[in-house]
């Protein structure tokens, strides 16, 4: 049996249809996006990836720069109609990002909306930073996300949002009441400043914990601007996870302190170090940094690589190679990572984050072999996760299928806007 529910949230009107007591949204599916590891990259960088962007799981962000948006539009057109590219494509306004960031009230650009509406692709808003405590903001984003029907609420939040219990509730409380699919972006923690009692730190195992909790929730979520963690993630039920092609695309920086550039000085775009993902590690490194460790290190079988660039070869090959070097290891990185992502997104969501787990434990034990420093992020999945036991492994939850609404029973939450 199936009947139409009205629901009415701060005024917005929301469809969903009950079938067997459960209620599920209709027309929130986001297409091929379904478990689609995306590539993060800048305008300038499209060319580049055009050769690795035709295999099945695969998509791109592509990101504005430094506020371009016409560039960004016009890029992706060319992209659509010129070079013909058919793998899930998204676009990132980055309006959150840089020291001129927009705030979360920021009214979305109706341009931007409409000119992803005419090029076919999936809209994503152009939210600024949602900061912590800031509830208006986020009511905001997913009020105006929803009134428009076919966005993506875009959440570039601070991590309180996740690791804050009271935070994490709103946040689960307002997300899974409108329903609107969303993109989050996580800010990185900012560094402890003097004096130190002042600083509210956020806790990074209860930030992956309330991410997962967020997976669970029953709507479609992204994770964008993502650093090769992320695949836990993917693992998790994420509907899609962008992965940056460059450092600065991998994380969302904090605003820099006040003076710390002259005014209406932009910082500079500094060149990224050329770096291979080293699959046993879970993590970049530069070119030079794993050339000076395989001497250290000549027989760690690390070095051994199995993807189709890499044919068996060790990677040695790619750190000496000169020319078309970059495009090379290019494509080594989106080999390892799509393989990463087959084996990561099984049908058991409980199965895949042991996988991950146990992944993100050899990878810290890998990396202390040959003198890496720590990387936090492994640690904190670690603990984040339930390890397995004898009496909880035949009991391994599946996969929530993607795309799915659900909304909320309860009285919904009052706006705060």
């Amino acid at each position: 049996m199936v009947i139409n529910v009205l629901m009415t949230i701060s005024g917005v009107v929301l469809v969903a249809r009950e079938r067997n007591g459960q209620l599920t949204g209709t027309g929130r599916r986001i297409g091929d996006l379904d478990r689609s590891l995306l590539l993060q990259c800048r305008t300038s960088q499209v060319t580049q990836l055009a050769g690795v962007t035709g295999r099945a799981g695969v998509g791109l962000v592509l990101t504005a720069e430094r506020g371009n948006l016409r560039g960004c539009l016009d890029r992706a057109r060319h992209l659509l109609e010129v070079d013909h590219h058919r793998a899930p494509l998204l676009l990132d306004a980055a309006r959150y990002a840089g020291d001129g960031r927009l705030t979360a009230a920021a009214p979305f650009d109706q341009r931007w909306i409409q000119y992803q509406r005419e090029l076919g692709l999936p809209v994503l808003t152009d939210s600024g930073y949602l900061a912590p405590d800031d509830m208006e903001g986020l009511v905001g984003i997913l009020e105006r996300a929803a009134r428009l029907g076919d966005a993506i609420a875009l959440l570039p939040m601070h991590p309180a949002w996740l690791a804050d219990r009271y935070a994490r509730q709103t946040l689960l409380r307002y997300v899974t009441a409108l329903g609107v699919p969303i993109a989050i972006v996580l800010e990185e923690p900012v560094e402890p400043v003097e004096p130190v009692e002042l600083v509210d730190p956020v806790d990074p195992v209860g930030a992956v914990r309330g991410l997962l909790q967020l997976l669970d929730c029953g709507v479609p979520v992204l994770v964008l601007r993502s650093d090769l963690p992320g695949l836990g993630a993917l693992g998790s039920g994420a509907t899609a996870v962008a992965i940056g092609t460059e450092p600065g695309l991998r994380r969302f920086d904090p605003r820099r302190p006040a003076g710390s550039l002259p005014t209406g000085a932009l910082p500079p775009l500094r060149p990224a170090r050329p770096s291979a993902l080293i699959r046993h590690c879970l993590s970049y490194q530069p070119l030079a940094v794993i050339e000076a460790t395989m001497r250290r290190h000549p027989d760690n079988g690390m070095w051994h690589c199995g993807c189709p660039t890499c044919g068996g070869r060790d990677l040695n090959w790619l750190v000496s190679r000169e020319a078309g070097r970059d495009g090379v290891v290019l494509q080594h990185c989106v080999d390892v990572l799509l393989d990463l992502r087959t084996e990561l997104t099984g049908p058991s969501v409980q199965l895949n984050q042991w996988s991950w787990r146990a992944r993100c434990a050899a990878a810290a034990s890998r990396r202390r072999e040959v003198g890496w420093d720590r990387l936090p992020m492994l640690d904190h999945w670690q603990q984040a996760i339930t390890p397995p036991t004898s009496s909880r492994t035949g009991a391994a939850s599946s996969r929530r299928t993607g795309g799915g609404t659900r909304f909320s029973r309860t009285a919904p939450p009052r706006s705060a806007a």
